[in-house]
């Protein structure tokens, strides 16, 4: 089962890449318009701060249609929205339901970074919302099955 990418249906890649960056961008040039208005106070740190929005808007824009749990042959990486990260399949010992994936490393320390895009997989409760989710139970699952790990 190597090779596989994990993703969001194409309509909420989408809908993510509308809503999720152009909204840090909108929210980032309030801050800056408001540091415009007369007698506002701290306008150099609520600059810095709309810039910052905007940047990672921007940042987050670009990488919408990019976020997948990619499992390689020896390797699990994952593309989201600020940052990646990977780990190599036989350090992963643990994938537990919240998304969370533990790993120790060559050195014997313990890590653990979450999978944004699989934190909310809940278990198919028959309702018609089901289908909006149960995607990411069945990529959680497809994860754990192939690191070979438990899952508490």
């Amino acid at each position: 089962m190597a090779g596989q990418v994990i993703r969001a249906p194409r309509w909420e890649r989408t809908a993510n890449a509308a809503a999720v960056g152009p909204l840090q961008i909108v929210v980032g040039m309030v801050l800056i318009g408001v540091a415009f208005v007369p007698e506002a106070s701290a306008r150099a740190f609520v600059v810095v701060l709309g810039t910052l929005f905007v940047g990672l808007g921007l940042w987050m824009t670009v990488r919408a249609h990019r976020v997948a749990v990619r499992l390689e042959d020896q390797m699990l990486r994952y593309d989201g929205y600020v940052m990646s990260w990977s780990v190599p399949r036989v350090q992963i010992t643990t994938v537990l339901d919240d998304g969370f994936v533990e790993w120790v490393d060559d050195d014997g320390r313990q890590h653990r970074r979450q999978i944004w895009l699989l934190t909310k997989a809940r278990e198919d409760d028959g309702t018609k919302f089901a289908p909006y989710w149960i995607w990411r139970r069945e990529g959680l699952l497809r994860v754990r099955g192939w690191a070979g790990a438990r899952a508490f």
